[in-house]
């Protein structure tokens, strides 16, 4: 007796391919170009050119993400430390605590739209400022 391809897939205990998976983040880095970052309510500095890191002291369970294939989604959330120029330069200032100078902490969340070929994805993110840091009290516009 000789089965086919298709017979023996379907004898076998085969699960259906997934649509979604969720995924650990465990290194990752990045750059992004510089925005308004609020120093207060009424004011906000230039932040110049942004690095990003993963943060060492971030709770593990924060660093995942989730890949949708039917929506062609994706979406990351993890612990980063930030740093930038507007920071060196709003210390050296003289107008502020040099505390400011540390790596500001935040969760980043990256909502992305995958390619068509899965190849590459563009991105929409955002910074959650994390309780305890330097920056809490700042109010984002």
């Amino acid at each position: 007796m000789t089965l086919t391809v298709d017979e023996v897939l379907a004898r076998a205990d085969v699960p259906e391919p997934a649509d979604r998976v969720i995924f650990k983040v465990d290194e990752l880095y990045g750059l992004s170009a510089g925005t308004k970052f609020p120093l207060n309510k009424t004011e906000s500095i230039d932040t110049g050119p942004m690095s990003m890191t993963m943060d060492p002291k971030a709770d593990p369970a924060t660093n995942v993400g989730m890949v949708d294939f039917t929506s062609k989604s994706l979406r990351v959330r993890y612990g980063v430390q930030v740093v930038f120029p507007g920071l060196h330069e709003l210390v050296m200032s003289g107008k502020h605590d040099l505390d400011l100078l540390g790596p500001v902490r935040a969760i980043a969340t990256d909502e992305c739209t995958l390619t068509p070929d899965f190849s590459g994805w563009r991105a929409l993110g955002c910074l959650e400022l994390l309780p305890g840091s330097m920056w809490t009290g700042a109010k984002g516009g």
